[in-house]
């Protein structure tokens, strides 16, 4: 796999010109998970033997992951010049077309960029 990554590499530099590179910025999001969403399949019930869980009241089932999973998506840019900080995402929000032109790349990623390219 890093083989691949000095090809492509490579076809960069020569695709551009020196002087052009320090404008070249990529940038990407990650989702960090905290804990996996719960499966009702791996709950553990304390009850007799012959009990369904159907029958056995909540209080008495054991659950060991929440419903729905804690979660962070940050966001880089990165060029030949440095990198800008981890720009967190605000939780609950759906990062679509709109939502990483308007919010994520015009108002945090382009001034953090701006910032670090200077006069170039």
């Amino acid at each position: 796999m890093q083989d691949l990554y000095a090809v492509r590499s490579e076809l960069l530099l020569k695709k551009y010109s020196l002087s052009d590179v320090s404008f070249i910025w990529f940038t990407d999001e990650k989702v960090f998970t905290v804990a996996t969403p719960k499966n009702p399949q791996v709950d553990r019930m304390y009850a007799p033997a012959a009990s369904r869980k159907k029958e056995v009241t909540a209080e008495r089932l054991f659950r060991t992951r929440p419903t729905f999973s804690k979660s962070m998506m940050v966001s880089v840019g990165m060029s030949k010049l440095g990198h800008t900080s981890l720009i967190c995402v605000d939780s609950g929000v759906k990062v679509d077309g709109a939502y990483y032109r308007d919010v994520l790349l015009t108002q945090q990623l382009l001034p953090a960029i701006r910032d670090i390219s200077g006069e170039y």
